[in-house]
């Protein structure tokens, strides 16, 4: 749920698919934390200036105004689902 969908949800959660050899942006957010479970695939998780490789089953906190990114190093899309702290993320480019 999110405040688009249900005013003062507090909190938003989304399914992100990343394909093979893809790497997100680097950004933060300067309102909430996030939280990323991997549903299936293989990712390099940035969290700072440190990359965590995941696989499915794994779970990982980024705290807020941290710079992060993901990376899909596997051989399938990979799949997580990101839970967010605030119904409304500020999104900031690094």
């Amino acid at each position: 749920m999110e405040d688009r969908i249900d005013a003062g949800a507090g909190q938003s959660l989304a399914k992100m698919t990343v394909q093979v050899g893809v790497t997100s942006e680097a950004h933060s957010h300067s309102n909430c934390t996030e939280t990323v479970h991997v549903l299936s695939g293989c990712i390099e998780q940035r969290i700072d200036e440190t990359w965590r490789t995941m696989a499915a089953g794994e779970t990982c906190l980024i705290p807020i105004d941290v710079v992060h990114q993901t990376q899909n190093v596997g051989d399938e899309p990979a799949v997580m689902m990101i839970a967010y702290s605030s119904g409304v993320r500020i999104y900031n480019k690094s």
